[in-house]
């Protein structure tokens, strides 16, 4: 675990040295801080409900906040299907987004785990400016996680993940490189810390890239 804090600690202050995003300047550093509460249902079903709360500027300015409700149904014990939906506040306006998943789970080893993932997704952006319109978004992720189990109660994980807008300036518009760890507080509790390097190609006139820190506690409860 300490490790992990040492490079956490590292990538924070390296994130000084960067800033928020503009065509001379195309790094910025963010901060993305989350809450769920995960609910285990009948017939091998689940429910989430998610808080996040995400800073930019070099973690200095707040950017949004975003709640989800999410369900999902183990198939097998390989396979889960969920969808989503996602509402994100800002100081120009709210989106709503809509997702449809699944999910497969392999077992590599003992401790090794291979996790895929591929979501499809529906963004509808909804200024307060009345005499703008409404814009949305289509999109497709597809995902691939490692996991180890380094011990009963911690995961460490890395994962790679394109996302592709259909229709947008390129066939790729952004990138998530994640590296984390999930450490396990008690039954029902966990803390995750992770580092995201998020390469961005979804503007015409320049492209942008992303250090982001993430930090999310979730709750498990059984009904």
């Amino acid at each position: 675990m300490k490790p992990f804090i040492y490079l956490i600690s590292f990538v924070f202050l390296g994130l000084s040295s960067v800033a928020q995003t503009s065509k001379a300047d195309p790094i910025d550093g963010e901060g993305w801080y989350s809450v769920t509460l995960n609910a285990d249902l009948p017939k091998k079903w689940e429910a989430s409900l998610d808080y996040e709360l995400r800073t930019q500027n070099n973690l200095q300015k707040y950017y949004g906040s975003y709640l989800s409700l999410g369900v999902n149904r183990e198939i097998n014990k390989r396979l889960s299907l969920g969808a989503e939906y996602r509402m994100a506040f800002f100081d120009y306006g709210i989106t709503y987004r809509y997702t449809l998943g699944a999910e497969s789970n392999n077992k590599l080893s003992k401790k090794i785990n291979f996790v895929g993932r591929v979501l499809l997704q529906n963004r509808i952006q909804d200024e307060y400016d009345p005499a703008v319109l409404s814009e949305s978004s289509l999109f497709w992720r597809v995902r691939g996680q490692l996991r180890w189990e380094a011990t009963k109660k911690m995961d460490v994980y890395g994962s790679v993940e394109p996302v592709m807008q259909v229709g947008g300036n390129n066939f790729v518009d952004n990138w998530r490189n994640i590296i984390g760890v999930k450490y396990k507080l008690n039954k029902k509790t966990k803390v995750d810390f992770w580092y995201m390097y998020r390469p961005d190609y979804g503007k015409k006139s320049y492209n942008r890239l992303f250090h982001i820190i993430g930090v999310n506690l979730s709750y498990r409860l059984k009904v």
